[in-house]
């Protein structure tokens, strides 16, 4: 088949979450369909990169997309006034219409795969191909949980106003594709139950490269804490904030002598400051975690926001690092409490936990065991993406299209 994999973010280089699984999702399609790829443009280094996406692909088209301040500001009274998510009419752009339109056109493709919901909005409904959804989040549930979460009042105001508008655009999305993917069973079941008549919802975790993600050789003396992340995303954001304010005072209490070390690219300013206290680096982006892995004494993911599946969790279990997680970052994985992972929700807790791994090598050896297992088993991109070309080859386009039992 032909397929159109028309993508929010372009998925090069691999520095976020996001892109990994929308690189790995590009991969697997083009073993076995003709892919060309039309995906938003944000940096020079992006476009440096494009010969490199067109080795795994037919073609690659780029739109530039630049987001100015007074373009936001717009935007946002627009949204205001016309009752439409910001968060997806802030990247309405009449040059990917224009892209789209000729694209569809120039090659006729069978399918469009629609790499985040943002590109819902350049689809036609009914048109000539069909349609995929491919959900990397359940997005008005993020937004919705910053309303009930951020520490700003304006914060909590604006996400109290978007996640319903956002909300109603996400289900009309899902109504009108062929077939919505999701990356856990409890983002599928948030959607159903939200509209129960969207029957088309389909389960593909996200997966990791478990070759490139290997064990490391941890110096189990270490008392340094890893948080790795897309450090100006809001929820990622919040979470170091929160971390710092009232989890790592109770830690180093416990362990004295305890770092933590932040890594992730561009982190904001806020993120930024937390170095003032000389316990806390913040590294920025780092394309190779390896080094940072092996002087992990525990890796933490202290989210109160989002949606989705946290890939650091799985790249950190592939790695063997013993993981302590809020349950809404542990959220859509298929761990254990105690056996890959432990999962903690209030500062005390928290704290107790990691204070656990730094003190008990036995403990965070066994963490580390089990959820390399884990993620070997169910993770792997070999096995994920093999659930994504049979949902391609026997729901999507099969004689059985349609019928699978959902």
């Amino acid at each position: 088949m032909k397929v159109l994999f028309l993508a929010h973010l372009f998925p090069l280089p691999l520095d976020s979450g996001g892109k990994i699984k929308s690189y790995c999702t590009l991969k697997t399609l083009a073993k076995e369909h003709e892919v060309q790829v039309l995906a938003y443009l944000r940096t020079d280094e992006e476009w440096r990169l494009v010969c490199e996406l067109r080795r795994i692909c037919q073609d690659a088209y780029l739109v530039p997309l630049q987001r100015g301040a007074l373009r936001q500001m717009a935007d946002l009274a627009s949204s205001l006034l016309t009752g439409r998510s910001f968060i997806v009419s802030r990247d309405d752009r009449a040059h990917m219409r224009a892209a789209f339109r000729n694209l569809v056109s120039s090659f006729s493709p069978d399918v469009v795969h629609i790499d985040h919901l943002q590109m819902a909005q350049f689809v036609d409904s009914g048109g000539s191909y069909r349609t995929v959804l491919d959900h990397h989040n359940v997005e008005s549930v993020i937004v919705r949980r910053v309303a009930e979460t951020a520490k700003s009042r304006m914060t909590r105001l604006y996400a109290g106003v978007e996640w319903p508008k956002l909300q109603r655009y996400e289900l009309q999305a899902c109504r009108s594709s062929d077939m919505v993917l999701t990356v856990s069973e409890e983002d599928r079941r948030t959607l159903q139950e939200l509209d129960r008549r969207i029957d088309n919802i389909h389960c593909v975790p996200i997966g990791v490269d478990v070759d490139h993600f290997r064990p490391v050789e941890r110096n189990t003396a270490s008392r340094n804490i890893l948080s790795v992340g897309t450090m100006y995303w809001p929820p990622n954001v919040d979470s170091m904030l929160y971390f710092c304010r009232e989890i790592f005072p109770l830690i180093k209490d416990r362990v004295p002598g305890s770092t933590l070390t932040i890594a992730g690219q561009r982190p904001a300013a806020t993120v930024r400051a937390l170095a003032n206290d000389p316990a806390v680096m913040v590294t920025g982006y780092v394309e190779d975690l390896t080094d940072l892995a092996r002087q992990c004494g525990a890796f933490v993911v202290p989210l109160r926001s989002g949606s989705g599946v946290r890939v650091k969790i799985l790249s950190a279990l592939g790695m063997g690092l013993p993981v302590v997680s809020t349950s809404v970052g542990a959220e859509g994985l298929e761990v254990t409490d105690g056996k890959h992972v432990l999962i903690a929700d209030t500062p005390e807790e928290f704290a107790e936990a990691t204070a656990r791994i730094l003190e008990d090598d036995v403990l965070a050896r066994s963490l580390g065991e089990n959820g390399r297992r884990l993620v070997c088993e169910k993770y792997s991109w070999e096995v994920v993406g093999e659930r994504l070309l049979h949902l391609y080859r026997h729901v999507l386009c099969g004689p059985d299209a349609g019928r699978e039992e959902r």
